[in-house]
């Protein structure tokens, strides 16, 4: 969907606008460290490396431990999820300049932090009506 060069729609970018702070809270929660335990290692399992372990056999093949399987399906899936997730947001920051206008500028950061239509209407002293047109001017300006 979204490799190489792609073709933004209207409707593309005002999904991507909805949904742009709940990707970027993804993306920051994705790329947290590795929990650590109070020894200052990290949680999992670890292969010898010195003393009597070290000699003994290892595993070979594949594992059957379900938990571990799952594991795995949700790092590849969210590997993947994070990739686009941070494609679309690219695609939204690199639109942002060419907004014009405060009332445009001040209405889109709002949007990206989630902010709904009726909230942004009512810290302006604008109807949830003019917030709609005002964004639908937001997206005709990201679109040239």
């Amino acid at each position: 969907m979204l490799t190489g060069q792609i073709k933004v729609t209207k409707e593309d970018l005002l999904q991507w606008i909805e949904n742009y702070r709940w990707m970027v809270e993804t993306i920051e929660e994705a790329k947290q460290p590795v929990a650590k335990m109070n020894n200052n290692s990290y949680i999992g399992a670890k292969t010898a490396m010195y003393g009597l372990e070290a000699a003994l056999p290892k595993a070979s093949g594949g594992t059957s431990d379900p938990v571990f399987t799952e594991v795995q399906r949700r790092v590849y899936s969210l590997n993947f999820r994070i990739k686009q997730y941070e494609q679309k947001i690219a695609e939204v920051q690199k639109h942002i300049p060419f907004v014009e206008g405060d009332r445009e500028v001040e209405v889109l950061h709002r949007l990206l932090d989630g902010d709904s239509m009726r909230a942004i209407g009512k810290h302006m002293g604008l109807s949830s009506t003019t917030i709609f047109r005002v964004r639908n001017n937001i997206l005709s300006q990201m679109m040239n």
